[in-house]
C-alpha cells in the first residue's frame, strides 16, 4: 500500500494509544480515589484498568495485525500474548501489592482471570470489526460501482454512431495519404471500444489493461516524433490473458507523466515499465517534470485522478498492494505492485456460491 499513508497511520494509531491510554488511567485514579471510601480491595480493582488497557493495546494495534498479514502463526500469537502480558504484569502487581500492603494469591488470580478476558475480548472484537469492515467496503465499492455504470450508460449515447463517424474520417485520412492521422484515429477508435465496453467490467485480462496503455503512449508520442530533445521509452510485457486486474487503474499514471513530464522546449523524458514475475505486477513510470506555464488547464487541475486511483487501490486490492510516490524538483517517480488474481473476481464469487 501506499507508503506515505502507512506512515501517516501508524502516527494517527499511535496519537491514538496515547490519547486513551492517558484517559484510561486519569479515570483510574480517580474511581480509585473514590472507591476508597467505600472499600480498599474495590479501590484497588480498578487499578487493573491501565494493565487490561495495555493488553488490548498490544493486541488491537499489533499482534492481531501481525496475525492477518500471516507473519506469525496462531501458535506464536498466543505465546507472545501470554508473554507480553505476564511482563506488562510485573509492574501492577508490585503497585498492587504496596497498596495492598502484602503479598496475595488473589493479585496474581484476579490479574490472570482479567488478562484472559482482555485478550479473548479484544480477539473477538478485532475480527468482528474487521468483518464488518469489509462488508461497508464492499457496499462503498458496490454504490461507487453502480453510480459509475449509471454514468457509463449516460455516455453511451449510440456509441455505434460515433464508431461508424471515427471510420468515416479514417477513411478520409487514408484518402489524403494523412497516414498519422489515420493511424491516430484508428487507435483512438480502439481506445474509445476499450473504455465504452471493457472499462465497465471489475477485472479484464492484463493484457488488455496493458494493450490499452500502449495505445495511448502511441498516440501521445506522435506529437513529440519530431522534437529531439523528448524521449519517450516504454518496456511492457507482452502478458498472457491469465492474469486479471481492475481495468483503469495503470493509465492515470502514464496520463499525469504526459501531463506534466513533457515540453517542447526543454529536455524531456518519460519511461514506463511493466512486467509480472511470479503472478505479481510490478509497473513504474518516471518523467521529468516542468512547471506549467498557466496556459494548459490539464495542467492545473489537482490530482484528482490519482486519488481515484488509491481509493480503487485499497477497496480492490487491500493488502495486496504496494505504491511508492517521490518527487522532487526535476523529476517524478511512481512504482507500484499488485498481486494479481488468475481467475477474474466474478468467477471466485460464482465458484464460492457453488460451494455453499
Amino acid at each position: 500500500m501506499n507508503v506515505s499513508s502507512t506512515k501517516s497511520n501508524h502516527k494517527m494509531t499511535f496519537r491514538r494509544f496515547i490519547t486513551e491510554f492517558l484517559f484510561v488511567i486519569g479515570m483510574s485514579i480517580v474511581f480509585f480515589i473514590i472507591s476508597l471510601t467505600i472499600h480498599r480491595h474495590l479501590a484497588i480493582l480498578f487499578l487493573y484498568a491501565p494493565f487490561g488497557y495495555l493488553i488490548y493495546a498490544l493486541n488491537n494495534f499489533s499482534l492481531l495485525e501481525l496475525l492477518v498479514k500471516k507473519k506469525i502463526t496462531k501458535v506464536e500469537y498466543v505465546l507472545i500474548s501470554i508473554l507480553s502480558s505476564i511482563l506488562i504484569f510485573i509492574p501492577f502487581l508490585i503497585l498492587v501489592q504496596l497498596i495492598h500492603g502484602r503479598y496475595s494469591d488473589k493479585i496474581l488470580f484476579v490479574g490472570a482471570l482479567f488478562a484472559s478476558v482482555v485478550i479473548l475480548a479484544t480477539y473477538l472484537y478485532f475480527f468482528r470489526y474487521r468483518a464488518d469492515k469489509k462488508t461497508i467496503d464492499y457496499l462503498r465499492k458496490d454504490l461507487g460501482k453502480t453510480a459509475a455504470e449509471y454514468k457509463l450508460m449516460q455516455s453511451q449515447v449510440n456509441p455505434h454512431f460515433l464508431f461508424n463517424v471515427m471510420n468515416s474520417i479514417y477513411g478520409i485520412a487514408l484518402q489524403e495519404n494523412a497516414s498519422r492521422t489515420a493511424d491516430s484515429v484508428q487507435r483512438l477508435s480502439q481506445m474509445m471500444r476499450f473504455l465504452i465496453f471493457e472499462n465497465q467490467q471489475a477485472q479484464i485480462p492484463l493484457s488488455r489493461d496493458l494493450s490499452y496503455l500502449k495505445e495511448y503512449i502511441a498516440i501521445q508520442s506522435l506529437r513529440t516524433e519530431s522534437v529531439p530533445t523528448v524521449k519517450i521509452e516504454q518496456d511492457i510485457i507482452d502478458s498472457l490473458d491469465s492474469q486479471y486486474i481492475a481495468p483503469m487503474l495503470l493509465i492515470p499514471f502514464v496520463e499525469n507523466a504526459f501531463k506534466h513530464g513533457i515540453s517542447m522546449s526543454k529536455p524531456s523524458w518519460i519511461k514506463v515499465n511493466a512486467d509480472v514475475v511470479d503472478g505479481q505486477l510490478k509497473f513504474s513510470v518516471y518523467n521529468s517534470i516542468h512547471k506549467s506555464t498557466g496556459t494548459d488547464l490539464e495542467r492545473t487541475k489537482s490530482g484528482i485522478g490519482l486519488e481515484n486511483v488509491k481509493s480503487r487501490l485499497d477497496l480492490t486490492y487491500p493488502d495486496r498492494y504496494m505504491l511508492v510516490m517521490e518527487q522532487n524538483q526535476q523529476e517524478y517517480f511512481v512504482f507500484l505492485t499488485i498481486d494479481l488474481d488468475e481467475v477474474p473476481h466474478s468467477e471466485i464469487a460464482s465458484k464460492i456460491n457453488e460451494n455453499d
